[in-house]
């Protein structure tokens, strides 16, 4: 056997040979199941995951963005509902409210012979207070009157419906009016938006 492999002609090995090399070196480089291409697929696979992730994450980073700006929208909303509830009176008191009646009434020199609380209507977010009051004093006192209780720091709102020349006058230089009057104040009443407000504010 070895007599016969001893004839085979040195350049036909050489052949085989470099035959062999060049067989091993295709399925190592350009083979489907080649050790190149299936790390060449692996990369491709890890590249297109990393493309992937890199979008969530730009997703991410765009929906954070939105929310913080949702955020931001929201505390602002709260901050002005703030504002509001400060100036709607979350415990209206009767009797300061009638003696600041009174005091705007007493500052214009105008009469006020009947003063009481009305009705009380609640509301869905506020709770309505009524007073009404019967005053004397001219046009001009009432529109006074009207204005300067509409820029108190409360929420007031003041209506005349009934109003008519009064039997004695109070000022020989003016027409003397007798007016009924009908003010209202506003009680601020907690609803489940603002449960949701102080979630949103504390974080």
């Amino acid at each position: 056997m070895i007599d016969k492999l001893k004839k085979i002609p040195f350049f036909l090995v050489l052949v085989f040979y470099f035959g062999y090399l060049g067989f091993e070196y295709y399925n190592f480089n350009y083979a489907p199941d080649g050790a190149v291409e299936q790390h060449r697929a692996a990369m491709a696979t890890a590249q297109n995951e990393i493309e992937s992730l890199k979008k969530k994450l730009s997703e991410g980073k765009k929906f954070m963005q939105a929310l913080d700006l949702k955020r931001a929208e929201i505390q602002a909303q709260v901050k002005k509902l703030s504002e509001y509830q400060g100036a709607l009176s979350e415990a209206p008191d009767v009797a300061s409210l009638i003696k600041v009646l009174l005091t705007e009434a007493k500052k214009l020199e105008m009469k006020v012979d009947r003063i009481e609380p009305g009705k009380k209507t609640q509301k869905e977010y506020y709770l309505e207070q009524e007073f009404k009051l019967e005053v004397r004093g001219s046009y001009q006192q009432l529109i006074l009157f009207a204005a300067r209780v509409a820029q108190l720091q409360r929420i007031l709102r003041i209506e005349a419906y009934g109003m008519k020349l009064s039997p004695t006058s109070l000022s020989p230089r003016a027409t003397t009016v007798a007016a009924t009057l009908s003010v209202r104040a506003y009680q601020y009443t907690m609803g489940k938006e603002d449960q949701i407000g102080k979630g949103v504010s504390s974080k």
